[in-house]
């Protein structure tokens, strides 16, 4: 990737929907190389695709965490699918250093993140975690425009 291939990408990031008029506009090149370049980047594997973050997304899920785990070496792969069944677990990264995962973690309300917090300490494997709430998003999908 280039700097131009970099700079439609975080274009991209603030508004997937805009058109490529505009992209192009912005990125002071034709229409054609916006095209292009995007076409290039979804081949590549680059860009997955492109997805409406709704409202609804963050207001029925308010209670949003980051949990950081350790894991027995030899359960990693049970852990992650068990991990993985759980609907409060928005996503599990890999991790290295002092943790082996990182988790998204979303609920409805406190009670239930303690309830999710739980069994996710229950899961066999797991030998360490800390969890830090998320108070206020400054940047990223959960930012809402003021009404």
């Amino acid at each position: 990737m280039d700097d131009l291939d970099l700079r439609l990408i975080s274009l991209l990031r603030n508004d997937g929907r805009r058109s490529v008029s505009d992209l192009a506009s912005d990125l002071k090149v034709s229409r054609a190389t916006v095209r292009s370049r995007m076409e290039k980047l979804q081949a590549a594997g680059e860009i997955l695709g492109y997805t409406a973050v709704l409202r609804d997304d963050w207001r029925d899920l308010p209670i949003r965490a980051v949990t950081l785990l350790v894991v027995d070496g030899h359960n990693t792969d049970p852990v992650i699918r068990a991990l993985g069944a759980m609907t409060e677990v928005r996503a599990i990264h890999s991790t290295n250093g002092k943790w082996d995962l990182v988790l998204d973690v979303a609920t409805r309300d406190l009670a239930a993140f303690d309830d999710a917090l739980n069994r996710i300490r229950l899961i066999e494997g797991i030998t360490g975690s800390e969890t830090n709430l998320l108070l206020n998003t400054r940047k990223g999908p959960a930012v809402m425009p003021n009404r």
